[in-house]
């Protein structure tokens, strides 16, 4: 594999993970209870729109190009004998599909009342909106759980990745718990493919990869 190719699809992962970060300080859509606190947490209408709708645009995109490279490496190092990488690469679509439409979701309302002035603020649209995008959450923890456990498999089959990184099931498992522990299963997940992407910025399309990739097949 391009060694070049692999470093940005790694760097790329490194920013997904740090451009959520906006957002998260704006707070996340399970916190409010009531109907006042859901128009507090739309309290600024532009500064919300912006943290969680215009910045998040950039996780989606990174995210894509980091799931490709990893998926490559994957798929280079397993050589599709066990399907692994493919399931990866589904549960990464799965976590980037329905997290995108969670933001669509969450930031639908504050962007509606800015392009529409004269609007009032509706006390039933906003926690039904809230409501929505924190079950596409939920949901989409689902697919982090299936890319990083699929992940670690991988890296004790093969070593593609250091196999510490393998210990990041645990964070899998922790994404399934998101209905509970919705922020702390978010940022997990978030913390797998920042360290994952360092990894894969470092390191490269490394020897243990290109080596696996060309060695005969031990069972054949």
């Amino acid at each position: 594999m391009d060694t070049t190719a692999v470093r940005i699809g790694g760097l790329c992962g490194v920013a997904a993970a740090l451009i959520m970060i906006p957002a998260y300080m704006v707070g996340t859509p399970d916190r409010p209870t009531s109907t006042t606190e859901a128009e507090e947490y739309y309290s600024s209408y532009s500064g919300f729109v912006t943290a969680n709708g215009v910045v998040p645009l950039l996780h989606v995109l990174f995210f894509l190009f980091f799931l490709g490279i990893l998926v490559s490496v994957l798929r280079r190092a397993d050589r599709e004998s066990t399907g692994l990488a493919t399931t990866a690469l589904a549960g990464g679509i799965v976590f980037v599909t329905l997290t995108a439409v969670g933001f669509a979701a969450e930031v639908a309302y504050p962007a509606t009342l800015l392009r529409f002035d004269d609007l009032p603020y509706d006390e039933q649209i906003a926690p039904l909106l809230l409501t929505t995008s924190s079950w596409l959450y939920h949901y989409c923890q689902v697919g982090t759980a299936v890319m990083i456990l699929a992940t670690s498999v991988l890296v004790l089959r093969t070593g593609v990745l250091p196999r510490w990184t393998a210990a990041g099931a645990a964070l899998g498992v922790l994404a399934l718990l998101h209905t509970w522990i919705p922020l702390v299963a978010a940022l997990g997940g978030l913390l797998w493919i920042a360290v994952i992407g360092l990894l894969l910025a470092v390191r490269g399309a490394s020897d243990q990869v290109e080596r696996s990739a060309v060695s005969p097949r031990l069972d054949r």
